[in-house]
């Protein structure tokens, strides 16, 4: 099983298809989770090992419904005579004391000589309406029928979630798909009271779309939105439809252009929401004006016109006499201070020998300037097209160095003809020894994958742990659906092995990815109004108050101020890094991205109280482009860059384009050229993140 996951694992980052190595580490992950096999035993056939498997009827189930497992049984060439007994038992995932204490029966007096099949789904536990948001798992124990005795037990055979919806948008409908500027849109929705209680004063509110935890957009669709109603009375378990003859005007727009509207269920306060749905796609298209067609956000391109048949053929700037001489690209950042050793090789592309041949190399700092030259090879002699010649070069970086070097590579005659020369790039920074990056939103690493690349060529311990699953983020244009709770749980799945199929092309290992599991968006419900766990945030779209997912750091992580801090300071202490990078309010003001910053300060700061902490850690935070338009702080802030090779550029290019769930692949549909990608990430170092505690806590 380990080589099949090691066999995944190097699939998953080095091919050269985003959609095949996402595939393959998806399958990875199944294989991980579901395959089990029986050890040895008398009571089993001797001919093989027998494999089973266990799967539930869904992945998430509202509390008060009923879980169905079906055993999926081996092949009847792996077989025992020996009539078995197969008992399921349910539990919290983290905890050891099963709740339901002696277990469900799913399948008696089994013979898997004669059986091949479980015959259907079965009926594994009635979930309480009180019970705990959040992810269970199920152990498996086969017995003798005769006998009782255990020959098999199988822990976490399957694992199924649990969330709590209260109410559901099962459906906006629209008068048209295609609009004109200042038509009149008409909406019609239905709802679902999922509990057995009655739900009193309820707001449901229709706009353009957006979420209620980014600032920017929410406040752009704070003019379009129409109250359906603000006192909305739910029966237990009751239907409601509601209407709107004028809900909304189509925009003013230049060209044909795709909108969305959406649906908020809010309670009667306007503080907490139940549900958001979206509305179809719709079209809004100007008089007179055909042209160029829009693509919804699923598309390699957004326009048509926009398709690229040219750029990708020269990404790389053409070396003299192309082909004689080839970096190993493999290591383009360093240290400043450190040895640089560059290895290349040569070949003679010509039909006529080159004789007595040296091979020069210089190092070239920023404005131009010759750092130091070094003859690498003497009087060789190239014959055509022949093996290559490997060699190598090392130069010593200048301490504290800073800024974009090149080693230049020159062929040299005998007669002082220049007959080939190529060029490496490099980037040189001081380096920390070790850096733990906390992101908001898997793809927020974007901003820092140049230094996440610079950690890897120089084997500096690092971490990424991502704090929330990214669960709404586009969740409705990947199923063409609004989401429920089972997609959205899926969803925020398939955001993390983006992350781990993105770091993995920068040669970040899978253990060194976390994941936390908070619900996107609702990191400012969590900050602010539930610091305890006894208190957790019921979220929206997964309607859970402890983190469903598995693989997390911490299984079922309440949804809780205290309990993500702690986790916070947990993953502090164990890895202790010199250099802590979070999230800065950007400017579009997303609560997710700050409520980060104050998570990981908090915790930072009860770390150093106890001494489990060096005063002298450096804190790094995103760089700021419109001070003005973030929240204020009491902090002070020093701006930095990080200079990044064009290699290490067109690997975090290429790494973006594994997130395709948030537009990796119209990244890839608007490729940058070698001379297009950047060559540095900005960062602020925050000088007093010591200072100022409680400043963002209202207790």
């Amino acid at each position: 099983m380990n080589h099949c996951r090691e066999t995944f694992r190097r699939t998953t980052y080095r091919s050269a298809n985003p959609q095949k190595a996402l595939a393959f580490a998806l399958l990875s992950t199944l294989l991980a989770v579901s395959w089990v096999v029986w050890p040895p035993s008398s009571k089993l056939n001797a001919r093989a090992r027998t494999s089973l498997q266990a799967v539930t009827d869904q992945t998430s189930y509202n509390v008060g419904s009923e879980v169905r497992l079906q055993i999926l049984l081996p092949t009847p060439q792996e077989v025992t005579s020996v009539p078995l007994d197969v008992v399921a038992f349910v539990r919290y995932a983290g905890e050891d004391r099963p709740l339901n204490r002696d277990g469900t029966t799913i399948l008696s007096n089994l013979s898997l000589a004669r059986e091949a099949s479980a015959g259907g789904y079965r009926t594994l536990w009635e979930i309480p309406i009180e019970a705990r948001t959040g992810r269970y798992e199920i152990d498996l124990v086969a017995r003798d029928s005769k006998t009782r005795e255990e020959v098999l037990n199988v822990p976490r055979a399957a694992s199924f979630a649990v969330h709590r919806k209260l109410v559901e948008i099962d459906r906006i409908q629209l008068n048209k798909a295609f609009y004109a500027p200042g038509d009149v849109v008409a909406c019609r929705v239905s709802l679902h009271n999922l509990t057995d209680h009655r739900l009193e004063g309820l707001r449901v509110e229709f706009s353009d779309r957006y979420w209620p935890w980014i600032a920017g957009p929410a406040e752009l669709a704070a003019a379009s939105i129409v109250t359906l109603t603000d006192r909305l009375s739910f029966l237990p378990k009751g239907e409601e439809q509601l209407s709107s003859e004028h809900a909304a005007v189509a925009k003013a727009v230049s060209g044909p252009a795709v909108h969305q509207y959406g649906v908020v269920v809010w309670d009667r306060d306007r503080k907490t929401v139940y549900d958001i749905a979206l509305s179809p796609l719709v079209f809004i298209n100007p008089p007179g004006v055909d042209a160029p067609k829009p693509y919804p956000g699923q598309y390699i391109y957004p326009k048509l016109d926009g398709v690229n048949t040219a750029s990708y053929r020269q990404f790389h700037p053409k070396p003299f006499s192309a082909g004689a001489i080839q970096f190993d690209t493999g290591h383009s950042m360093f240290a400043s201070g450190a040895e640089a050793t560059v290895k290349f090789s040569i070949v003679n592309p010509t039909d006529s020998t080159w004789r007595r041949v040296s091979v020069r190399a210089r190092l070239v700092g920023p404005n131009e300037k010759q750092q130091a030259t070094q003859v690498v090879a003497e009087g060789v002699d190239l014959n055509p097209h022949g093996a290559p010649l490997v060699k190598e070069a090392k130069f010593s970086l200048p301490q504290n160095a800073s800024g974009l070097y090149q080693v230049r590579v020159e062929l040299i005659e005998a007669l002082g003809q220049a007959l080939a020369s190529n060029a490496l790039e490099l980037g040189v920074n001081p380096l920390p020894k070790s850096v733990v990056l906390f992101c908001a939103h898997e793809d927020d690493d974007g901003t820092q994958m140049g230094m996440i690349r610079a950690a890897v060529e120089n084997h500096i311990p690092l971490h990424v742990v991502y704090l929330t699953s990214g669960d709404a983020g586009a969740c409705d244009r990947y199923y063409e659906h609004s989401c429920g709770p089972a997609e959205a749980l899926n969803f925020g799945a398939l955001r993390m092995e983006e992350a781990r199929a993105a770091l993995g092309h920068l040669g970040v290992p899978r253990e060194n990815i976390l994941f936390l599991g908070l619900p996107d968006g609702g990191s400012g419900k969590i900050w602010y109004d539930h610091p305890r766990s006894s208190d957790p945030y019921l979220s929206v779209l997964l309607a859970s108050d402890h983190a469903p997912y598995d693989g997390l750091f911490r299984p079922n992580l309440p949804f809780s101020r205290e309990a993500v801090v702690e986790a916070v300071e947990e993953i502090v202490k164990k890895f202790q890094p010199e250099v802590v990078f979070t999230a800065h309010p950007p400017a579009e003001g997303h609560i997710d991205h700050i409520v980060t910053n104050y998570f990981v300060v908090k915790a930072l700061q009860q770390l150093l109280r106890e001494g489990a902490i060096p005063a002298n850690l450096e804190v790094r935070v995103d760089r700021i482009f419109d001070p003005k338009s973030h929240p204020a702080t009491p902090y002070h802030y020093e701006d930095h860059m990080f200079h990044v090779s064009g290699e290490a550029m067109a690997l975090a290019q290429e790494a973006g384009w594994y997130y395709q769930s948030q537009g990796g692949n119209r990244a890839q549909g608007n490729l940058r050229t070698w001379d297009q990608l950047p060559r540095s990430e900005g960062y602020r170092k925050m000088l007093d993140w010591k200072e100022h505690e409680g400043w963002n806590e209202k207790e």
